[in-house]
């Protein structure tokens, strides 16, 4: 009668020693201040095998430094562009240092890569330690 009784005691005790794990685990630092700085009207302009995407800087704060921008693109050809609605899928991304950022805002040029499509872009801003801010309005542009 001994034997069982001391496995249940183990079998409770065990039980007891691992409910009041959470099991959510994770890194031992503090959380990273958000970077929220973004770029707000986007424009963009095609021109010369090349579009040129302008608009104005939004969000920053005294201390904040903007380390460069990553620019999402999407490519479709221009008779088969995607449903108004519908999610569009980019391809790509191009990163840039802090130079596009200018006294005027966020300004710089994207090569393309045909001509006689219809492309999509999106810009991202890059913070300290790679922090990406959050995404401008999705611009649409068609290269002739």
């Amino acid at each position: 009668m001994k034997t069982r009784e001391t496995w249940i005691f183990c079998l409770v005790l065990g039980m007891a020693l691992l409910m009041p794990s959470c099991g959510k685990k994770g890194p031992p630092f503090l959380p990273k201040e958000p970077f929220d700085v973004r770029v707000r009207d986007l424009r963009g302009e095609a021109k010369e095998g090349s579009v040129f995407l302008k608009g104005q800087v939004v969000g920053t704060k005294e201390g904040d430094s903007v380390q460069g921008a990553r620019v999402d693109y999407a490519q479709y050809p221009v008779d088969e562009p995607p449903c108004d609605g519908c999610p569009i899928q980019y391809r790509g991304s191009y990163n840039f240092g802090p130079e596009v950022i200018t006294e005027t805002g966020f300004d710089c040029e994207a090569p393309v890569d045909l001509r006689g499509q219809l492309y999509f872009f999106r810009v991202y801003l890059i913070g300290p330690d790679d922090a990406l801010g959050p995404p401008s309005n999705t611009v649409r542009v068609v290269v002739d």
